[in-house]
C-alpha cells in the first residue's frame, strides 16, 4: 500500500471570540489515503470538513495528533499538494488572462519556456484550448473552475485537496465535471480529498467514502466504494450496489 497521508487521533480546537474558551472542531480523527485514489468525505455542513481539509494542506495547525504527508508531518503547506475551492470566482484574478492566471504559482520558480509548457499542458488537461487569451469575466462558471483545476495542475501536485468544486455549478455542468475529474485522475494518477455534501456525488467519484459528523467533526464510517474504475452518469446511477450504497450513507448521515 502506498500512502500519501497518514492521519492518526486528529483533534482541533479553535478559541471562543476573545475568551480563552475552546471550541472542538474535530474530533479523533483516523484517515490512511493512498495514492492514485479519490478519497469523497461528505457530511452535513458544519461538521468540519473544511477544517480537516484545510490541516491537510497546512494552511491551519492542528490542537493534537499526527498528519503525515509522504512520511514527513505536515507543519505547513506542502510544495506537492494544491487546492481547489468551490468559491472559483474569487479564486481567479480578473485582471489576468486564462494562460496568466494558470502561470501565477509558477512565473517566478521556472523559466520562461519550461513555464509556458506547463500552462499549455494544464489548458489541454482542463479542455480550455482556443481560450487561453480570455479573461475569467469571459467565462462560464464551468470554464473558471477549469481553470482554477488548471491552475492546480500547472505546479504539478500529488494531490490535489478539493472544497466541494462544484457545488456551484448547474446539474449539466457538475455532471461534466465530474466525469472530465474521474478521467484526469485516470490520466495523472493524482490522489484527490473532494469535500461534498452531495451523497450521489460521494459515490460516484469516491474509492472510498468517509462519513463525517458533528460538530465535534469524526468520521464515523469509511466506506469502500466496490464500483467499475469506468463509471457513467446513466449506467453508474442505475446499478443496485450503487442504490445500496446511497440508502446505506443517507441513513448513516441520518442518525448521526
Amino acid at each position: 500500500m502506498n500512502l500519501i497521508y497518514e492521519i492518526n487521533e486528529l483533534f482541533l480546537e479553535l478559541p471562543v471570540g476573545k475568551s480563552n474558551e475552546k471550541r472542538s472542531i474535530l474530533k479523533n480523527i483516523n484517515l490512511t489515503i493512498e495514492a492514485g485514489k479519490i478519497y469523497t468525505i461528505v457530511g452535513a455542513s458544519g461538521c468540519g470538513k473544511t477544517s480537516l481539509l484545510r490541516i491537510l494542506g497546512g494552511l491551519t495547525n492542528k490542537s493534537t495528533g499526527q498528519v503525515f504527508f509522504q512520511n514527513t508531518e505536515v507543519t505547513a503547506p506542502p510544495a506537492e499538494v494544491a487546492f481547489v475551492f468551490q468559491d472559483y470566482a474569487n479564486a481567479l484574478l480578473p485582471w489576468r488572462t486564462v494562460e496568466k492566471n494558470i502561470s501565477l504559482p509558477i512565473e517566478d520558480r521556472l523559466n520562461p519556456e519550461e513555464c509556458a509548457a506547463r500552462v499549455k499542458e494544464a489548458i489541454r488537461q482542463v479542455h480550455l484550448t482556443g481560450r487561453e487569451h480570455d479573461y475569467p469575466w469571459q467565462l462560464s462558471g464551468g470554464m473558471q473552475q477549469r481553470l482554477q483545476i488548471a491552475r492546480a495542475l500547472a505546479t504539478k501536485p500529488k494531490v490535489l485537496l478539493m472544497d466541494e468544486p462544484f457545488a456551484a455549478l448547474d446539474a449539466m455542468t457538475k455532471a461534466s465535471m465530474q466525469d472530465e475529474l474521474l478521467k484526469l485522475r485516470d490520466e495523472t494518477n493524482l490522489s484527490i480529498v473532494f469535500i461534498t455534501h452531495d451523497i450521489e456525488e460521494a459515490i460516484y467519484l469516491g474509492d472510498q467514502v468517509s462519513i463525517m459528523r458533528g460538530p465535534p467533526g469524526e468520521i464515523s464510517q469509511s466506506i469502500e466504494i466496490s464500483l467499475s474504475q469506468h463509471r457513467d452518469q446513466l449506467t453508474t446511477r442505475g446499478l443496485p450496489e450503487f442504490l445500496e450504497y446511497r440508502k446505506s450513507i443517507h441513513e448513516s448521515i441520518k442518525v448521526n
